[in-house]
């Protein structure tokens, strides 16, 4: 009796489970947030973006430098006093140096990170959408995923889906 009772068992906690799976996807967000038609149109942004940035700030530590060179070139022509001075305007420049750098790397952040923002709050209606007419349950991130059936994926659904809804979009 009491094996008839853990095969009973057994069979019930099987069946849920199979039936449960049918109930559970996973996406990989970032995979279609970087592959799709807007995502590399916003990688190919970010990467001018990021050399005009890099650039700039190349120029002005150049110039820095050059700044400093003089000084030091100079360094036994002047008078104490006026190299004194002169060395203080030179760590206020690049105190002025380290201030635009910042800001200039704390914007490139914002600008990166709302940029994505936007493809993802774009993704989640198509995403909530696929869900309901597909009668899925419980959507996972691919990433948080040890192991699991390539056929429970849909990431490349959801990508086509958006690539087809969504082939421009504006970034700032």
């Amino acid at each position: 009796m009491r094996f008839f009772f853990s095969k009973v068992i057994f069979f019930f906690l099987f069946v849920n489970f199979a039936e449960a799976n049918n109930d559970i996807r996973f996406i990989d967000i970032n995979y279609i947030v970087n592959n799709s038609i807007s995502g590399k149109n916003l990688n190919q942004v970010i990467e001018k973006k990021n050399k005009k940035i890099t650039s700039e700030l190349k120029i002005l530590g150049k110039k820095l430098e050059e700044k400093k060179n003089k000084i030091v070139s100079q360094k036994n022509i002047l008078k104490k006093e006026d190299l004194d001075n002169l060395v203080k305007v030179y760590e206020n420049e690049v105190q002025k140096f380290n201030e635009i750098r910042k800001n200039k790397r704390d914007e490139f952040n914002r600008f990166t990170v709302r940029s994505k923002k936007k493809i993802i709050d774009l993704l989640n209606p198509l995403i909530t959408t696929y869900l309901k007419k597909e009668s899925i349950q419980m959507l996972l991130q691919k990433d948080k995923i040890i192991f699991g059936n390539d056929t429970l994926d849909i990431t490349e659904q959801i990508l086509k889906l958006f690539n087809d809804k969504h082939k421009r979009i504006q970034f700032e």
